[in-house]
């Protein structure tokens, strides 16, 4: 039978872990859009709660308990760190559309939801293409992607992050 001062240890190790490897992962998707002083908290935070769970877990290598506990620690706070980060969604990203039928549809049917949206043609393998690009909330990604997907759902789409932007018609998107 397990000690219970054992079982508490490993839970204690794994939700601390969990907190720690959130934070690590908001603080990485952040940088560049924040201030350095949040980050610098951030970090701070994080290399403390690391010393402390891995001083304890490098007492005792050959507790199991203790290793799974950090290593499973470590898996579960990068999901809940892209989760969290996720429902923020601060920022903006460019989502690229290549279209080879449905371009002017495309942007507007963007244009219709209230987004902004730039049209060009390009050349493509296959012969001439329409792109159409849109600077939109991080969040309204997947919002964009199912409208680009309802016009054309042969069109190749890419998301790139944007660090700043200036000036242009950001329009939110309808609600």
């Amino acid at each position: 039978m397990l000690e219970s001062s054992v079982v508490l240890g490993a839970l204690l190790i794994f939700v601390v872990r969990i907190l720690s490897i959130a934070l690590s992962t908001v603080r990485l998707l952040i940088m560049g859009r924040s201030n350095r002083g949040l980050l610098m908290v951030l970090a701070f935070i994080e290399s403390l709660t690391f010393v402390y769970t891995f001083g304890w877990v490098s007492q005792d290598l050959n507790n199991p308990w203790n290793v799974s506990a950090y290593c499973l620690g470590f898996a579960a706070g990068t999901v809940v760190g892209t989760w969290i980060e996720e429902r923020v969604g601060r920022g903006f990203a460019t989502v690229n559309i290549v279209s080879i039928e449905h371009s002017d549809a495309v942007a507007g049917a963007l244009h219709d939801a209230g987004f902004g949206a730039t049209r060009s043609i390009g050349e493509g393998t296959t012969g001439q293409v329409g792109l159409v690009w849109a600077v939109v909330l991080r969040k309204q990604v997947d919002q964009v992607v199912k409208l680009v997907n309802a016009v054309d759902e042969k069109a190749f789409v890419t998301i790139n992050e944007t660090r700043s932007v200036s000036q242009g018609f950001l329009g939110y998107g309808k609600s």
